[in-house]
């Protein structure tokens, strides 16, 4: 490769450079403020081919009039004029232009002069009388490029401070939806935690089960013909009687059991309207809550699907969770029945009571089988546990939402993709 050839292509890009520069100085107009009219005719044929618009004012009010009616990027002004010196003239142009690029015309050495100018209205430079008309083109164009140069500054600040912004939104997004896309694998991995443990559970229990229900069974047959032999014998009968309850206690654990080892022992499946289950519900433990003083309200959407799914199971599920919220409300209050289609032609049925609420200690463990916090004899810890079955079992899962001292909301949540009719 030759040295000519190499400069040929500078050349050929300084000369593109330089005409880019003509171009955008043909939007620029220079303002030149003189009280001397044959120094403004001078300037004028000086400057007759440069590229930039070239505006004269014979006067310092006749130049602040201009400057209040048109743009202007340079003010070029003579210091000695009359009534308002050129300092005076700059210093009010720059309150009406402030980015304006100012130059000081003056026929005078003045030092006192240059410095009062610099520090009241920021000369950018001082060309003195009589001129050189090269010094004064570059001067000038120099005076432009760094307006232009300044105003692509500020273009381009605008832009990176709009974009910072953009990539702030995008990023608060961004870490809006990683928040939200790992609390959804937290729960998928806590769901399928707890349906490997039901599973193994389901399995112990349902052997356990039947390995103590022949036993009972014989325990409590002995006990009744007992009770029937030693009839006249009071304490002997009472103390079978205590024995009797014993057992018939330990044959609702294992029924509990066998229900919920064998979650698909009725895989019969029929259209259940969820209205119609809540309310046969209640008319077999509607009782308890008039006994405690609370309300019901239900609230269903018009359109609530129907669930393909076994109604005594589900029912099963319906008074566990109503007896649950009942047991919860010591002093009363309203529990709220609501059913709601999904917007993704779900289905969704919540409980929710005004209770004590559920710790976050153990929200965690109430699926758990036989963890309970109901005092000893009042429960076996079962119901969640077989009621979690369930509801997976129709496709479905239970999450839980509580606040201590506000209450606990039971949701039932069936997907879309589950059979509905």
């Amino acid at each position: 490769m030759s040295y000519a050839s190499d400069a040929a292509r500078e050349d050929t890009a300084e000369n593109a450079e330089l005409k880019d520069w003509s171009e955008r100085l043909r939007s620029l107009s220079v303002l030149f403020v003189d009280d001397e009219s044959n120094v403004l005719r001078s300037i004028a044929r000086v400057l007759r081919h440069e590229p930039y618009r070239i505006i004269t004012a014979s006067s310092a009010s006749e130049g602040l009039e201009i400057l209040n009616s048109q743009p202007v990027q340079m003010i070029v002004s003579d210091q000695r004029m009359p009534k308002i010196t050129g300092i005076e003239f700059l210093e009010k142009a720059r309150e009406i232009s402030p980015d304006t690029i100012r130059l000081m015309l003056t026929g005078y050495s003045d030092l006192k002069t240059a410095e009062e100018a610099i520090n009241k209205v920021e000369i950018y430079r001082f060309l003195s009388k009589p001129w050189n008309d090269e010094d004064l083109k570059a001067t000038i164009r120099q005076g432009l490029m760094k307006w232009s140069l300044k105003k692509d500054n500020e273009r381009m600040m605008q832009i990176i401070e709009e974009q910072n912004g953009e990539l702030w939104d995008l990023n608060q997004n961004l870490e809006r939806k990683v928040e939200e896309r790992t609390c959804e694998l937290k729960q998928a991995e806590a769901r399928l935690i707890q349906s490997e443990k039901m599973a193994s559970v389901g399995l112990l229990a349902g052997g356990i089960a039947h390995e103590i229900n022949n036993p009972l069974a014989g325990i409590m047959g002995i006990t009744q013909t007992l009770i029937m032999e030693l009839e006249g014998n009071k304490d002997a009968v009472d103390d079978l009687k205590t024995i009797e309850r014993a057992a018939i206690q330990c044959k609702e654990i294992v029924q509990n059991l066998l229900k919920f080892s064998r979650q698909d022992v009725n895989k019969k499946r029929e259209p259940v309207d969820i209205p119609l289950i809540f309310q046969h519900s209640l008319n077999l433990i509607g009782y308890i809550f008039r006994d405690s003083h609370i309300q019901i309200t239900q609230e269903y959407d018009p359109e609530l699907p129907l669930l393909r799914g076994n109604p005594n199971q589900l029912q099963q599920v319906i008074i566990n969770l109503l007896t649950n919220a009942q047991q919860a409300m010591r002093k009363g209050g309203t529990v709220s029945i609501r059913g709601k289609k999904t917007e993704n032609g779900g289905l969704i049925v919540e409980v929710e009571d005004q209770g004590e609420g559920i710790p976050e200690s153990i929200r965690a463990k109430i699926f758990d089988p036989f963890f309970t916090t109901k005092p000893e004899g009042k429960g076996t810890g079962l119901g969640l546990s077989v009621s979690w079955g369930i509801i997976r079992d129709h496709g479905g899962r239970i999450e839980v939402t509580s606040e201590v001292g506000r209450g606990t909301c039971m949701r039932l949540v069936f997907d879309a993709a589950q059979d509905y009719f």
